[in-house]
């Protein structure tokens, strides 16, 4: 955890998911809630889905999750996991309605 760490995972950077066409065409909205383990080596080795959504958003929201770039957490000098709760939102007015 947070409190077990000397310095805390930082996220350098989070892919946005995209829209299924069966999403946009249900009109499905929300958030999906992922826990993450960011690992001292620097790779995402867990997902948990704590929130999901259906229509394969939860799907794409794993898939990018799994491409997030950060920098491990620290303790007593050592590289070392983290679980990390993620959140993608997904909104109908942010996708595009001319995508495929």
């Amino acid at each position: 955890t947070s409190k077990q760490v000397d310095v805390r995972v930082i996220i350098i950077s989070k892919p946005a998911p995209s829209y299924t066409k069966e999403a946009r065409r249900l009109g499905v909205q929300g958030y999906v809630t992922l826990k993450t383990l960011l690992s001292g080596n620097g790779k995402v080795t867990r997902v948990r889905v704590h929130r999901g959504l259906p229509a394969g958003l939860t799907e794409n929201a794993i898939k990018v999750a799994c491409k997030i770039k950060f920098k491990p957490a620290m303790k007593d000098g050592q590289t070392v996991s983290q679980w990390v709760t993620v959140e993608y939102v997904f909104r109908l007015s942010d996708s595009s309605i001319f995508w495929p």
